[in-house]
């Protein structure tokens, strides 16, 4: 066993740390404001079973719409963007993942970097198409030869030599 000492990392990505703090930071208003309203409240009507039901169909009240709010900036891209990562799958490679305006600040780092995977998986693809296309190209006319049958071994030898040659430059280019 070695004694290899792992670093923890403390802090996570400072969008991600934006993202939630600001969801912090508007429950935190919401809950002040409506504490306050309630406060006010209480002095209206008095202190008991109303307020005590006012107050806490208020919380329910808030703590459902934050949830929804933040839920759906959080989540909500993920069905779009699954439905475009199918599209990509299915052969479109020059696709991207889009990000709205409104779309979560980590959401849109997040899909930033899958669009460079996505760059990267295209111009492999492209590579792949070009890489079939010579060789394709290269044995039918190699097959050509073999087919005419008056051909010498020394021909058939440079046909395969220049077959083999075109392979080595596709793998380098």
């Amino acid at each position: 066993m070695s004694n290899k000492k792992i670093r923890q990392k403390y802090f996570v990505s400072r969008d991600l740390r934006i993202s939630i703090a600001l969801i912090i930071l508007w429950s935190l208003l919401v809950t002040a404001f409506f504490t306050y309203l309630a406060k006010e409240l209480g002095e209206k009507i008095g202190h008991g079973t109303l307020l005590f039901i006012i107050v806490m169909l208020g919380y329910v009240v808030i703590v459902v719409a934050l949830t929804m709010l933040f839920s759906h900036r959080l989540i909500g891209p993920f069905q779009r963007l699954k439905t475009e990562i199918r599209l990509i799958i299915a052969g479109e490679y020059k696709r991207r993942l889009g990000v709205r305006k409104n779309d979560d600040l980590y959401i849109r780092s997040f899909i930033n970097e899958v669009n460079k995977i996505l760059s990267e998986l295209e111009r492999l693809h492209n590579y792949r198409e070009d890489v079939v296309r010579h060789i394709d190209s290269e044995l039918m006319t190699f097959i050509t030869l073999i087919e005419e049958g008056d051909q010498s071994k020394e021909k058939l030898r440079e046909a395969a030599l220049a077959f083999h040659k075109k392979i080595k430059s596709l793998e380098q280019g």
